[in-house]
């Protein structure tokens, strides 16, 4: 299941981005950040179970998302002005923290307490809280610094679209 997740996942991004590069990068952050979910549940006694694997699918899909809010605006920056990628980066850095770390920390914030048990019925999806909260804290610093190294290691600092371009 969760290869099927990251299968459509990968489509979509490949459809947007017109490049394999930019969704292979992204998805280079997903399996570092699953250690940030395994290390939550192994520090809280959670075992591994179909709620905690539904909680890594879901990581995949908000792991991608702060992908794409950071490197659509890179592009569009690279197209629109013609910037390189290196600057269009660091521009996308600072215009896009904010939305990535608003919808992160709600959505930590959000399952705060059914990773903490309150409530009638959490207990069943704890391992899903646990699994998701541990993932999105290592992978958001990831998707802020490693992708964007990993992009400018890949494609190189001077690397520029054409003005214009669609996609």
């Amino acid at each position: 299941m969760l290869s099927l997740a990251i299968a459509c996942v990968v489509t979509v991004m490949v459809l947007q981005f017109q490049s394999f590069i930019e969704p292979f990068v992204v998805l280079l952050a997903a399996p570092l950040s699953f250690v940030g979910a395994m290390l939550l549940l192994l520090l809280t006694g959670t075992p591994l179970n179909v709620s905690s694997f539904m909680g890594l699918i879901l990581l995949v899909g908000l792991i991608v998302k702060n992908g794409i809010i950071l490197l659509d605006f890179t592009r569009h920056r690279m197209r629109t002005e013609g910037v390189p990628l290196d600057r269009a980066l660091v521009e996308a850095g600072g215009v896009r923290l904010r939305p990535i770390l608003m919808t992160t920390l709600c959505t930590l914030f959000g399952l705060l307490p059914l990773s903490l048990g309150l409530g009638a019925g959490s207990e069943m999806q704890r391992p899903l809280a646990l699994a998701v909260i541990g993932g999105l804290t290592l992978s958001t610093p990831i998707t802020l610094f490693l992708v964007p190294t990993l992009l400018v290691a890949i494609r190189g600092r001077d690397y520029r679209l054409p003005r214009n371009f669609t996609a």
